[in-house]
């Protein structure tokens, strides 16, 4: 019965992972589509009509109409996709059994999130196009600088002032489980604020932990949908492979990477715009117009897809390292095999994805492969 019972499981992961998948092609191809169609017809088209309209209201100041532009767009863009977005973030989630949100808990999350992306797209886009009518033919450099900037100060918030305002947090309560990943921790050489437990049960039934923020911001998260069915070594596991990427220095590795790939970006965004621009003849400062954004987003979103693969393979090298020093540090290679296990099965993730996929999209090595790289270590332990 429980063979029957994981079979099922894993072919539901399968169908899951499958799924999901084809969804990111669906984002992509509707994401060009709107881009595209939004602009064609250059200073007639959609975009310019809709910077005119702003200014209808707000005036001639670019500040003003940034501002407003950002806002419409947004607006139209979350109320078009709406239906899709239930679809794929609510009902799919409970078809699968992923999911314990309800409908009014997950509209509250939309609007939440549609905030943030609002506060945030008005600050970063005032930024770009201020540097892009300001800076010259560099701006991008300034752009990317800024943006960098940005990260990091989102990093150290996020802890403290974003995550709450979708998960409940509150004391680990576990002393005796405190105590073993202080312990733990201070082996890693990690310094924290603290470790707190996180609601996630009220909305999903996935497992979780982290380590977020920075300097003064930086503790421990831990998913109650982990702490309530793990066991002590399991969780333990979970968070030393945590560790383990503060140990190798990950965190500022990856921030370099993503400094040199903010350059790089940008860079491609600079030629993509003029490019386009003289394709549908837009000429003079109206470059540096709010209305050419739908270019800027196309050319990030490209330099995503050129640059994901590489990125992915560094992620999953970083992992594996992460994953070996979980297994060196804790010595208990049983509750890391199982707790990966778990959750594979909780997560419902695809432990065998296709190589191909797993190349171009997992920044995580496979359920499978990691299993197995357990086990080969556990053969070297017993030499």
């Amino acid at each position: 019965m429980e063979n029957t019972q994981n079979t099922e499981r894993e072919a539901k992961a399968k169908k899951y992972d499958k799924l999901h998948n084809w969804l990111f092609l669906v984002d992509l191809i509707i994401m060009i589509i709107l881009l595209g169609g939004i602009m064609v017809g250059g200073e007639n088209g959609l975009s310019f009509k809709l910077q005119n309209f702003v200014e209808k209201y707000v005036g001639k100041n670019q500040w003003f109409v940034t501002a407003g532009y950002v806002a419409v767009l947004l607006t139209i863009y979350s109320l078009i996709m709406l239906p899709y977005s239930w679809w794929k973030g609510f009902y799919l989630e409970h078809k699968y059994e992923l999911s314990n949100q309800t409908f009014l808990n997950w509209i509250w999350d939309e609007i939440t999130s549609f905030a943030l992306s609002l506060l945030l797209g008005i600050i970063v886009f005032e930024i770009f196009y201020a540097l892009m009518r300001g800076a010259g033919s560099y701006w991008w450099v300034w752009a990317a600088c800024a943006w960098i900037i940005l990260q990091v100060i989102l990093g150290m918030l996020f802890p403290v002032l974003i995550l709450p305002l979708f998960y409940k947090t509150g004391p680990l309560e576990r002393p005796d489980l405190q105590e073993k990943l202080e312990e733990l921790a201070k082996k890693a050489g990690v310094s924290v604020l603290g470790m707190y437990r996180l609601d996630m049960s009220e909305k999903t039934k996935k497992a979780n932990a982290m380590m977020a923020g920075f300097g003064k911001t930086k503790r421990i998260l831990l998913g109650d949908t982990l702490l309530d069915k793990f066991t002590d070594g399991e969780v333990v596991s979970v968070l030393a492979h945590e560790f383990g990427h503060f140990f190798h220095k990950h965190i500022w590795q990856l921030m370099v990477i993503a400094s040199l790939l903010a350059f790089g970006g940008m860079w491609l965004a600079d030629k993509i715009i003029y490019k386009f621009a003289s394709i549908l003849n837009i000429g003079g400062t109206q470059i540096a117009d709010i209305a050419t954004l739908p270019l800027l987003l196309f050319a990030l979103t490209l330099f995503g897809l050129i640059t994901m693969p590489i990125t992915n393979i560094i992620s999953r090298y970083f992992e594996r390292q992460a994953d070996m020093y979980a297994l060196k540090s804790t010595n208990d290679v049983g509750s890391f095999i199982s707790a990966m296990e778990r959750l594979a099965d909780q997560n419902l993730s695809n432990r065998e994805p296709h190589p191909a996929i797993e190349f171009l999209m997992h920044s995580h090595p496979s359920i499978a492969k990691r299993v197995k790289f357990a086990k080969k270590y556990e053969e070297t332990m017993d030499v």
